[in-house]
């Protein structure tokens, strides 16, 4: 893919460093979502433990907190952020109506992760008004960490052998209580990774986001040319804390004799701090990688363009991807005989014709995002 040839106007080096590592997540995210042939360690975990497919939706959600705290920084515009909450709990909806083959209202499910988003990017302007600062949002990640490790910790106290289990952990009590049915697989499984004790656990993750964004605005003030070390040092510090933290908590639980996983299904805090310890270096190695390669032009073209342009659609390549995979999934035919499985099984089937079908989605995915960023068209939350 060619750069454009007209002149356009080229984001700061800080924001060109975030959309790109959006723009990474993306490819994955994309690709993941075009797999009929899903290997077990890619497919979501069914419970504890982590897989490759658990740690996309927080990687964006983090990098989400960083977006936020640049956009923030200054002032919130409260009627814009009003209506897109709004609209994205309805998108939401309909989304799922979409993705789980919604037969009519009585099944719908009112969680959800653009649900979810909603409910971290309003959390997130709201904590906003009190504090503008990493310090500032270092505290509130302490607090979201420390509070949701409580609460899984004294729940796993009255389960047996003090375990959280899908028949005993806080989110099958709490949001089956509030949604019933209308929660993740009509509440049968036990839990939702999307409900109210979700948002709690997502939360953390915003948060250190957050803080990683104003730790790069309180570097970037210091001066145009602030030496990449400068950038480098305190990212990879904060990452080292973040993952300490991600370690430290569930030994610390079992000291108690309680129970504090690292999974994605509750979205606790080990999980959270851990994506966003890695989040947090990569975002201090993305500047530096920004900042040697913007001056190169096809260098630029060939590595960074084409991803700043996915970053900066993130929201839309995100679930756009989720919904269209999720249509040639079913369509025509049902599920397991729609245009995806047929795709993959007329052009030889097994990983050939699989990597092929993938190739095609990212092909459509990247072409989009690029026809958007040289028009200068963006949805944003």
């Amino acid at each position: 893919m060619t750069a454009p040839t007209t002149t356009r106007t080229r984001p700061t080096t800080r924001i060109a460093a975030l959309d790109w590592l959006r723009g990474i997540m993306l490819v994955a995210s994309v690709a993941i979502n075009s797999m009929v042939i899903v290997p077990p360690s890619v497919h979501h975990s069914p419970w504890d433990g982590v897989h490759l497919e658990d740690v996309i939706f927080p990687i964006f959600v983090t990098l989400s907190g960083c977006g936020l705290a640049f956009a923030l920084s200054r002032r919130t515009d409260w009627v814009r952020f009003a209506r897109r909450v709004l609209v994205l709990f309805g998108l939401g909806l309909v989304y799922n109506w979409v993705v789980d083959g919604t037969q009519s209202l009585g099944d719908l499910r009112v969680t959800g992760v653009l649900q979810l988003y909603a409910a971290v990017v309003l959390l997130t302007a709201l904590g906003h008004q009190l504090t503008r600062t990493w310090r500032g949002w270092l505290g509130w990640t302490a607090f979201y960490a420390l509070t949701y490790s409580a609460l899984l910790m004294w729940w796993s106290t009255r389960c047996p052998d003090a375990v959280l289990t899908r028949e005993c952990n806080p989110s099958g009590a709490i949001d089956g209580a509030i949604f019933g049915s209308h929660m993740y697989a009509g509440g049968l499984l036990g839990h939702d990774p999307e409900g109210l004790v979700a948002i709690y656990g997502a939360m953390v993750s915003v948060a250190a986001g957050a803080t990683v964004g104003h730790l790069v605005l309180a570097i970037h003030r210091r001066g145009p040319e602030v030496p990449l070390r400068r950038y480098v040092g305190p990212l990879t510090v904060l990452g080292a804390g973040f993952l300490a933290a991600a370690w430290l908590l569930p030994r610390f639980a079992e000291l108690l004799g309680t129970d504090l996983p690292t999974m994605k299904r509750l979205w606790t805090p080990p999980f959270a701090l851990a994506i966003a310890g890695g989040v947090a270096i990569a975002m201090g190695i993305a500047v530096v990688v920004t900042r040697k390669i913007e001056s190169r032009p096809v260098l630029d073209t060939a590595f960074l363009y084409w991803l700043v342009a996915l970053g900066r659609n993130s929201l839309l390549v995100y679930f756009g991807s989720h919904v269209l995979s999720s249509l040639l999934r079913r369509y025509p035919g049902g599920p397991g005989e729609g245009v995806l499985f047929s795709a993959v099984a007329a052009l030889g089937g097994g990983w050939p014709g699989q990597l092929v079908v993938t190739a095609c989605l990212l092909l459509f995915w990247v072409t989009l995002a690029v026809v958007l960023h040289r028009r200068k068209i963006y949805l944003t939350a």
